[in-house]
């Protein structure tokens, strides 16, 4: 087993740069992205990139938003600097979910990729939540809806998602800032990733509360390294009331493991809904509990 190989984080990072690289069936997703670019009147790209100082970058995408990055980010931002694209294959699964006046919720939203996608998609007569909890990318996160003009139908929160209204200790990587985790992953991965974090405290409050008001959820993604039976417990009201919602969520026993967490008591949570699964990296065929549970990593969608 290779050195990656012996960690679960190494690993799914070594994944998920494989399929931003497009090593599996990239020109059938390119293919799917490029037609998806023509609804969506994007402006030619690569435009840029421009440093802009203090470790920031303006980047363009293939499908015509225009993004602030972290030049230190070794995971998300070289991808969307040098190709426009992150996640060929979940880019591709919004680009064939979303629909104009639908409402999407991004939990672990990041600097905003997949959030500002979900904006086009759905437009002005729809309605974005984003949610980050590292404090950094969720600034980002704020600046990039309003860079792009979504502010009125998008709504930003600095917030982790959890079960509960409390306050949380958060690993904060520099190197690997999306990978930022209540879970610890200890002093010998982060030397492998050539990473260093610190620990801040960040507000955490159940979705269930920051969607009051809204209509029926159409579609939910989320990641957010181990927290999601923490997030879906919060999300109970929303589950109930969104009856015809797909769900996308990161998979990773693991580190839900470093949460605290049983990844089966989120298979038996999200099947108490009425939840059935399918795997995205099989091309969406179905996936039973029990071949799931023996999954270490993939991303699994969730429909009733």
């Amino acid at each position: 087993m290779t050195e990656v190989g012996r960690h679960p984080l190494l690993s799914r990072i070594a994944a998920r740069a494989r399929r931003s690289l497009g090593i599996q069936e990239l020109a059938q997703r390119l293919d799917g992205i490029e037609a998806g670019i023509a609804q969506l009147h994007a402006d030619r790209f690569p435009n840029g990139p421009l440093y802009f100082g203090d470790h920031t970058a303006l980047v363009a995408t293939r499908w015509g938003a225009k993004m602030l990055v972290d030049t230190r980010d070794a995971a998300i931002s070289p991808w969307i600097v040098l190709d426009g694209l992150w996640e060929t294959h979940v880019t591709e699964w919004l680009q064939h979910t979303l629909r104009p006046g639908q409402v999407f919720v991004d939990v672990g939203a990041n600097i905003g990729y997949f959030t500002l996608l979900g904006g086009l998609l759905v437009g002005p007569q729809g309605r974005v939540v984003a949610v980050e909890a590292h404090p950094g990318l969720a600034e980002l996160l704020r600046r990039n809806v309003i860079m792009n003009g979504l502010y009125g139908y998008v709504t930003t929160w600095h917030r982790a998602a959890w079960s509960t209204t409390t306050t949380l200790q958060l690993h904060q990587r520099l190197n690997f800032s999306g990978a930022s985790s209540v879970g610890a992953i200890g002093q010998e991965a982060l030397d492998r990733l050539g990473d260093t974090e610190e620990m801040v405290e960040v507000p955490a409050v159940p979705v269930d509360d920051l969607l009051e008001g809204l209509p029926p959820v159409d579609v939910l993604k989320m990641d957010i390294e181990g927290a999601e039976l923490q997030a879906f417990t919060g999300l109970s009201r929303t589950l109930e009331a969104s009856k015809k919602m797909a769900v996308m969520f990161e998979w990773a026993p693991a580190l839900m493991e470093g949460v605290g967490d049983k990844a089966e008591a989120l298979v038996d949570l999200l099947e108490g809904h009425g939840f059935r699964f399918r795997l995205l990296e099989d091309d969406l065929a179905a996936i039973e509990r029990a071949k799931l549970l023996d999954l270490p990593y993939g991303n699994v969608v969730a429909t009733r």
